[in-house]
């Protein structure tokens, strides 16, 4: 077989030498022969010319003739074939391609052809010299050898000039050389790669000539140091450090030799000057390798980088010289990289951090010369009006471009030293950034000592006073010192631990607001703060009031905290400096009142304050909730008559268009700052009080629609506000009108079924595993966030039959909470079924919605009295059989229905009531084997046996050891019944509960809340509420009926009694207890006043079951009279208002707003003490509820409106009741903390898997005991019972 046409003899040789000259780039980039094999392995990938070199168009023709036809008749024959698949893996490419390389044609090819490039190679290498020493490189004499060449970093082949080459270059380049040698010399080198001449025998004789080559004042000599530089610097290998201490050392030798032309400060600088350009130009190459070096540097040994640090340090720490003070290497620098990127970018990774800042240590002159330009510069800054600002114009349009046509040829003495300041400002406020840094300080300069306050105090009177800024110009400009100094100051606050370092404290905070001292004291003068003097304070105050650190300062002080609370911190300066200015009411002086930019950027400091539980707590005594909602009808009535803007020629109309656009964006600042208060629940009730909740939650829904976060400083929090806002009859009201539940239903129905439109889905949505899959799941969670509150559900179901329809469209959509019961819920007809394109999906979504609304008792009575939904679905599950048997089908829907009639039928804590699980599990007794059923009562497996009834007396009362405790006695025996006697029972309670709470139950109980209540019923201060005369034989009383939820409520509380063995006999009980609630609502109705309002939650009596009530009933094991004159005395004390709910629904011993306001006191004033104390104390659980869009007011409300029914077992209800009231009504806020810290793993766990609120809502709290955790509360007494119980007992105040 032939090869020929160039693949023979000469022609393959010459063709071989075109194709090893090509190979001469990679060679040189490559430092050892295994990245040189690398290169030339993949050369077909990265040459984009490498299929036009002749041997490689030669080879693909040679192949195409010998080897294409018997590939097309491979291809032929397997096409008849068809598809081959032997193992599942093997295809018709392979397997040609194995035929091909098998095939005798293709073995005598390769052989052939390998035989042929032997031969051309062997005659290649014999004749190297003569090959390639001629041609293209002239004197170059490159060979090509292998030589272990060992430097301080590694050790590895590379390609390199031979010796002699090198020592000629090196001398040529010698001082004593021609000029012409020298620039020839230099042309050579710049052909050179820098990594070769570095390496090299002869790189310290190069080094030392290429210095004085760079000093030489020939510009073409100059030029091409430069040249060689760069082309250095643009690789990335580790001998650009050599290239980078030689370029370090150049400047250096310039500085400091006595003979230098580097110009005086207050000479200026020309940049005209040849030998100042070409400074000018090896800094600023300098500068652009060190921001670029941080990109690859850790690829190589620590003493790569340390050597570059070491170098640059030394240069810059040369000083300003002579009397008339020189320019210093950081002058030069500072018009090149005014913010420093360099020393920012060497201090953001630890690797070169550390390096930097240990080595910062040998010389600490650069951080003295820094902060002493530093305070110099602050000490100076008394310049002539507008002088400031014209110099950081100058500055903000440096320019070292030589092509720029605005380039700057002359610098200022001030502007010099104005850059250099702001490039220390930048050096400084990075190393303040780190422990390591702060140790610098304090530093001594002179006979002084400078401390980080000390620093910072001088950095901020740049901003605040007169003298540093222009009073007529914008902060706009970035270089302006005012600005500069805040963006330093604000990154600063951004790292909690280094605000509180650097900022939290009282001198800087003072200096800050020494311009809101000013307006405050009518101390303004001639010359009062000006408009970016003040915005520039509230920039960096809300910075620091977005950290929880910087936020406590701003609060209490510094040193100070929540117990020891001065009322002169700036929190309080900035309220009232806001107060006042919304109200127009500052002292005018010789200026102005703030514009209304200033105004909103203080009071948006005050709202990331009020938007917390400890900052509300601070700030309420200025009422600023009122203030602002009056600010804002102003605002609306002025952009009500503001005409719309219009385009107009005229500039009078455009200046006219811009201050009523002007006027609208105040109104929405005002808006959004009063929204702010819904974030607490105590916040909610000032919102509602204000008159203004429908307007602030319309507003919100905009902003939640468009998904905008909250603010600058807030990413989100819209759906805690949301959730927060749902937990209240007015907050769900406004929500309903705002259309945001309807936008809810129209996105959960689009999720589960259908979307309103008619649009072709192109990408089919993915089939759901789960029930309730990741995109359902996500809309289940916020509707059940603000469909959690019974006053939510009761506004929105109350006495609203379903809208039940007899034929369903598929693309009916349910757009209200009714509706969507009655579509996914209620399904009881076939017309529903039909109507749903995925029934089983969507009927468990509906059934997961209403067991988790059922775990509010008071909405499983409101539900089950007005819709029966427990007959539904047990004729579901009667329906849901085999065809010819009565056993029922075991599948996800009779599984989720069977556990909702279980634990909406069985009352009981985590031991007492046995719920099955909602999952199918393969046991050995089948995958279900709990009992499905159709009818009530329950089968006995879902009923644990509480012990025989002479078992549960015992359980129930005490043992005679019991009886004769010290608290028995105590009650039992003589003595004058005032406050001394009620601190001694207290004290023995608390012991008795801590070390024998087995004790504590029964008639000893009894005995202990007849004879307490009965005692503080007699101190005015603990009965703060008129005790009313009432009679039973009341005329009215006879009348009194009661609603079938409380009808309903009754039969549970009494089912549960028998389970417990509390009671004796169902119908007394039931007659019992119906009579008790009937006396307690008609008693409560006489001190209620009726009056019209649009929430249907206060339209007649508490529209929820009593609980209270019943539980004092079952307390006294079904004694009705008992129980009536225990809950008639206790209804004078303050405790009764937040443990007994309806005694202070719609009351008249509230004020009129208050009461009208439909919001109770339990969530105002009991759940927003619960989130203060999370907040102080259990930081990671306020957080994991803010994450999660749930709030703790909402679980906690939920379990405190119904005694903790369902959550806890008898027990502990009892001893929850007996530890509020015996220990005040507080103790209602710190267990519920406590509780909450003992499910604080829990809590953090379900946060993470999003199903917070099922675990909080479904779940019983396990584990719990109120006797275990009694310390833990008397500790939250210590530290908080000055704050919470007289907020608590204020009943008249919000």
């Amino acid at each position: 077989m032939a090869l020929s046409g160039g693949l023979e003899g000469q022609d393959l040789i010459r063709n071989l030498r075109q194709l090893i000259y090509s190979f001469e780039p990679y060679i040189r980039e490559a430092v050892s022969t295994d990245q040189i094999e690398e290169n030339l392995i993949h050369l077909e990938e990265s040459e984009e010319n490498f299929h036009k070199y002749e041997i490689i168009k030669l080879l693909k023709r040679k192949i195409d003739e010998l080897l294409g036809p018997l590939i097309d008749d491979e291809i032929e024959r397997f096409s008849t074939v068809g598809h081959i698949g032997a193992n599942g893996q093997e295809t018709v490419v392979s397997r040609i391609t194995d035929r091909i390389l098998q095939s005798q044609q293709y073995h005598d090819f390769n052989k052939k052809l390998k035989r042929n490039m032997t031969g051309a190679i062997d005659q290649l290498q014999q004749n190297f010299e003569q090959e390639f020493s001629g041609g293209r490189h002239g004197d170059a004499g490159f060979q090509t050898r292998r030589d272990n060449v060992v430097t301080d970093d590694e050790e590895g082949s590379v390609m390199m000039f031979d010796h002699d080459y090198m020592k000629h270059v090196a001398d040529s380049l010698g001082k004593s050389k021609p000029t012409q040698t020298r620039r020839d010399a230099l042309q050579k080198l710049n052909q050179i790669m820098s990594a070769d001449s570095v390496n090299s025998d002869h790189w310290l004789q190069l080094k030392r000539n290429l210095q004085q080559v760079m000093s030489d004042p020939d510009e073409q000599l100059s030029a091409l140091s430069v040249k060689f530089i760069a082309k250095a610097f643009t690789s990335t290998t580790h001998q650009t450090r050599e290239i980078y201490i030689l370029l370090t050392e150049y400047l250096l030798e310039q500085f400091q030799s006595p003979s230098s032309s580097i110009p005086h400060v207050k000479a200026g600088l020309d940049s005209v000057r040849p030998e100042i350009s070409k400074l000018l130009k090896a800094l600023r190459l300098m500068n652009e390798f060190q921001q670029e070096a941080p990109n690859y540097w850790i690829r190589y040994p620590d003493r790569y980088v340390e050597e570059i640090v070491e170098s640059t340090l030394n240069l810059i720490s040369v000083p300003q010289s002579g009397p008339t003070q020189r320019l210093a290497p950081l002058h030069f620098i500072a018009l090149i990289d005014p913010k420093a990127q360099w020393f920012i970018k060497w201090m953001h990774g630890n690797y070169s951090r550390k390096v930097l800042l240990q080595t910062l240590e040998k010389y600490r002159p650069v951080v003295e010369n820094t902060v002493k330009h530093c305070l110099e510069f602050s000490a100076a800054r008394k310049f002539p009006q507008d002088m400031m600002s014209e110099m950081s114009d100058s500055v903000s349009k440096l320019s070292l471009n030589i092509s720029s046509s605005d380039q700057r040829m002359f610098y200022t003495g001030p502007e010099l030293d104005y850059a250099y300041f702001i490039h220390c400002v930048c050096i400084l406020g990075k190393l303040l950034c780190f422990q390591n840094g702060r140790k610098f300080f304090p530093l001594k300069l002179k006979d002084e000592s400078v401390t980080i306050n000390r620093l910072l105090k001088a950095l901020v009177l740049l901003i605040v006073d007169p003298g540093s800024s222009s009073s007529n110009k914008s902060p706009s400009n970035q270089y302006e010192p005012a600005t500069f100094v805040t963006m330093v100051m604000k990154d600063l606050c951004k790292s909690e631990q280094v605000c509180q370092i650097c900022l939290c404290n009282d001198d800087i905070t003072d200096s800050l607001l020494s311009p809101v001292f000013k307006f405050l004291d009518n101390n303004l003068g001639n010359h009062p703060p000006s408009e970016g003097t003040l915005l520039h304070v509230a920039d960096i105050l809300s910075i620091l009031a977005s950290n929880s650190r910087g936020r406590c300062h701003l609060m209490y002080g510094e040193g100070r905290d929540l117990q020891n609370r001065s009322k002169s911190s700036a929190a309080h300066v900035i309220a009232e400096f806001t107060k006042k200015a919304l109200m127009s009411s500052l002292p005018c002086g010789a200026g102005s009142q703030p514009s209304s930019t200033v105004v909103g950027a203080y009071l948006y400091i005050c709202r990331q304050l009020y938007n917390t539980c400890q900052g509300l707590l601070v700030l309420q005594q200025y009422d600023l909730h009122n203030t602002v909602a009056t600010a804002w009808r102003e605002a609306s009535q002025a952009s009500d008559r503001a005409a719309t803007p219009t385009p107009s020629d005229s500039s009078t109309d455009i200046n006219k268009s811009h201050k009523e656009v002007s006027v609208l964006f105040w109104e929405d600042t005002l808006r959004d700052n009063l929204l702010n208060f819904a974030s607490t629940a105590k916040g909610i009730l000032l919102l509602q009080l204000t008159g203004a909740i429908n307007e602030c939650v319309s507003y919100m829904y905009t902003r939640y629609e468009k998904k905008l976060q909250v603010s600058k400083c807030e990413k989100f929090g819209y759906g805690v506000m949301v959730t927060q806002m749902a937990a209240t009859a007015p907050g769900i009201v406004a929500l309903q009108n705002t259309g945001y539940i309807k936008a809810l239903m129209t996105e959960l129905w689009s999720s589960l079924e259908c979307g309103p439109s008619d649009e072709p889905v192109f990408t089919p949505k993915s089939w759901p595993v789960d029930a309730i899959d990741r995109l359902s799941h996500k809309h289940l969670s916020r509707l059940l966030n603000i469909l959690s509150g019974f006053p939510a559900v009761y506004e929105v179901l109350a006495e609203k039959p379903l809208p039940v329809r007899d034929s369903y469209s598929f693309r009916t959509m349910p757009d209200t909470v009714d509706a969507l019961m009655d579509r996914l819920v209620m399904i009881d007809s076939p017309a529903k079924i039909h109507s749903l394109f995925n029934y089983e999906q969507s009927h468990s979504f509906g059934l997961r919605v209403l067991c988790v609304m059922t775990s509010c008792l008071d909405t499983y009575l409101l539900l089950q009295s007005q819709y029966k939904f427990q007959e539904v679905l047990l004729q579901a599950q009667a329906d849901n059989v085999t065809e010819g048997s009565d056993q029922t089908i075991v599948d996800v829907l009779s599984v989720e229905r069977n556990f909702l009639l279980v634990k909406t039928h069985l009352i009981g804590g985590p031991t007492e009531r046995m719920i099955p699980p909602r999952s199918l599990e393969q046991t050995r007794d089948g995958v279900y084997p709990y009992p499905l059923f159709s009818a009530y009562p329950l089968p006995r497996e879902y009923c644990p046996n509480l012990a025989g009834r002479s078992a549960m007396k015992q359980a129930l009362e005490p043992t005679a050891e019991g009886r004769d405790n010290e608290l028995s006695k105590f009650l039992t025996g003589k003595g004058d019944r005032k406050m001394a006697w009620v601190e001694k029972g207290r004290n023995i309670f608390v012991k008795l509960l801590t070390n024998k709470p087995e004790q504590a139950k029964g008639s000893l109980m009894q005995q202990l809340l007849e004879q307490l209540v009965s005692t503080l019923s007699n101190i005015p201060e603990e009965a703060i509420f008129p005790l009313l005369d009432f009679s039973p034989d009341d005329s009215g009383m006879k009348k009194f009926t009661l609603s079938p939820l409380q009808l309903l409520g009754i039969k549970t509380v009494v089912r549960y009694g028998m389970h417990l063995k509390a009671i004796n006999t169902s119908a007394a009980a039931t007659d019992g207890l119906t009579q008790l609630l009937k006396q307690t609502g008609y008693f409560l109705k006489q001190q209620q006043k009726v009056f019209r309002s649009s929430l249907r939650y206060l339209h007649g009596g508490y529209p929820g079951f009593d609980w209270f009530a019943a539980t004092v009933f079952l307390i006294f094991h079904g004694n009705m009279d008992r129980a009536w004159k225990f809950l008639y005395k206790f209804s004078s004390l303050g405790v009764s208002g937040y443990l007994w709910m309806p005694r202070l629904h719609a009351s008249v011993h509230l004020p009129p707003p208050l009461m009208m306001s439909g919001i109770h006191p339990v969530f105002s004033s009991t759940a927003h003490n619960i989130e203060f104390i999370l907040q102080t104390e259990l930081p990671l659980v306020a957080s994991a509820f803010k994450m999660s869009g749930y709030t703790p007011a909402q679980i906690c409300v939920h379990w405190l409106k119904q005694c903790f029914w369902n959550f806890l077992d008898w027990g502990d209800i009892c001893h929850y009741v007996c530890t509020c009231i015996v220990l005040g009504a507080d103790y209602q806020v710190y267990t519920c903390v406590a509780i909450l810290r003992h499910l604080q793993r829990d809590i953090l766990q379900h946060m993470q898997t999003q199903e917070l609120i099922f675990f909080l809502k479904e779940e019983p709290i396990t584990g719990f005991r109120m006797a275990e955790n009694i310390r833990y509360m008397q500790e939250l007494e210590k530290r908080f019972r000055k704050i919470v119980q007289p907020d608590m007992m204020n009943i008249t105040k919000p």
